[in-house]
This record gives C-alpha cells, structure tokens and sequence, in this order.
C-alpha cells in the first residue's frame, strides 16, 4: 500500500511538472508576442521599420559602432545595414561621424534626437520593470536570467542555416 501511495505522488508531482513546463511555454509565446507588439509601435511611434528599429538598438546599446559590427549583431548584409541605417540617419535618431584611430573609417552614433526619443518609449518600460523585479528575490532573478539566457541561446541556435546550429 506504502509504494501506490508513492506511485501517486510521483505521478501527481509529474503531471504537475507537466502543466508548469506546458505553461511556462505559453507564457513565454505570450511574452514574444508582446514583445513583438511592444516593438512594432515603437517603430510605428519613430516613423521606422522594424529593421531600422533593430539597428537602432544595438546603436544605442553598444555605439559608435561600426556599420560592418551593426549588421553582424541583427545579422545583415553590409548593403542591408547602410541602407537601413540611412533611413535611420534620415530620420535624425543616428549619424555618422569619423573613426578617431582610423582616416577612412566611419563610426555610426545616436544623436541627441534618437536619445529622447528612445528614452520616451523604453524609460517608461524599464521603470515599470525595475518595479517589478524588486518582488523578486536574488535567487529567484538568477534563476530567470538563467532561463532567459539559456533561452535566448536556444533561439540562436535554432534560427541558423542548417548544419551551423547544432
């Protein structure tokens, strides 16, 4: 009798498992879908593509940056990136300035105007997070970047050409 009893408790605690793991995998689509919604008005709000949006970011988070390093990190060809940083350029949120190590080279940066107006759309959002995290204890946050970079490695590995992500 002692080891049904177990059985049902193993499987009670399977099936529990099941259900979280089924919903973790909703909530995570449901969270890729508001991401997507969050960034198309954005995009929508700053008169851009998606794209652009994207080059954009990784200007902000990680400029001057070379045109060659924005294209590797969303994954463009060279030809794409210039054109979709043109746009951004045109828009007034970039510009383009000179390489202080290199004559020749061209470092893209955010302006002033692309600071604004990212931080009108983000500021919001990161206070509203920040809010949100702080109910969270430290173990609690380790285990959610761990899941989020774990996941973000999965996605990686998962968009690439055949026979390059494993």
């Amino acid at each position: 009798m002692n080891g049904m009893f177990e059985y049902k408790a193993i499987m009670t605690s399977s099936k529990k498992r099941e259900t979280l793991v089924a919903a973790i995998g909703t909530a995570v689509q449901s969270f890729q879908d508001a991401t997507d919604m969050f960034d198309e008005a954005a995009a929508l709000r700053l008169g851009i593509n998606r794209t652009d949006l994207r080059c954009l970011g990784v200007v902000a988070a990680q400029g001057p940056i070379a045109v060659g390093e924005v294209g590797k990190a969303i994954e463009l060809t060279r030809g794409a990136t210039t054109t979709a940083l043109d746009r951004v350029e045109r828009a007034g949120y970039v510009r383009r300035v000179r390489h202080p190590q290199d004559r020749r080279g061209v470092l893209i940066e955010i302006t002033q105007k692309g600071l604004d107006a990212a931080g009108a759309i983000w500021a919001p959002l990161v206070a509203a997070g920040e809010r949100m995290l702080a109910a969270f204890e430290e173990g609690e946050l380790q285990t959610i970047l761990r899941f989020l970079e774990e996941a973000r490695a999965l996605q990686h590995r998962a968009s690439a050409p055949a026979g390059e992500g494993g």
